[in-house]
């Protein structure tokens, strides 16, 4: 009887554990692709933040700045000019003269582009101004990706007659 129990007690193979590794392998290399995949969403995610962080602090610049300096382009904080929007057809403008114009600036690799388009052939002249700013970049994979803000702002010194 002893001999029949010591048969029936041998224990695992060398199969089983081997079986368990392989198992386990597959298990933890499907979790390390979901850090991979979860580390690229944040990625993203930080990314469009930081192009809408941008495009917002642009516009509100736009906002604030006073009427009749909206085609500079941009304002330090002493308030120096940089230099003045374009209306050439190159880049962002599509069509020269149209009365659109533009400006460009490359932050972080996110490009930022705003246009003021008054409604009348001049800013002095105008009622109201629509103003745009888009954000672009690309990602890791190179697809790209935009956020476009708008607004439209009102001339203070427009008089309403017909000029």
């Amino acid at each position: 009887m002893t001999h029949a129990s010591f048969l029936l007690e041998r224990g695992m193979s060398m199969v089983e554990p081997l079986v368990a590794m392989v198992a386990l392998s597959f298990s933890l290399l499907g979790s390390i692709s979901m850090f991979a995949l979860a580390q690229e969403g944040l990625t993203g995610g930080a990314r469009t933040l930081e192009a809408v962080a941008l495009a917002e602090t642009r516009l509100e610049r736009l906002r604030a700045a006073a009427y009749h300096t909206l085609l500079a382009a941009s304002l330090h904080r002493d308030g120096v000019v940089e230099g003045r929007l374009q209306d050439s057809g190159n880049e962002e403008d599509a069509v020269a003269g149209a009365g659109e114009y533009s400006g460009r600036q490359t932050l972080n690799g996110i490009i930022v582009t705003w246009t003021v388009r008054p409604d009348r052939p001049t800013l002095a002249s105008s009622r109201t101004t629509t103003i745009t700013v888009t954000a672009a970049w690309s990602d890791q994979g190179g697809r790209r990706h935009m956020v476009r803000l708008g607004m439209r702002r009102a001339n203070p010194v427009f008089s309403g007659g017909t000029l």
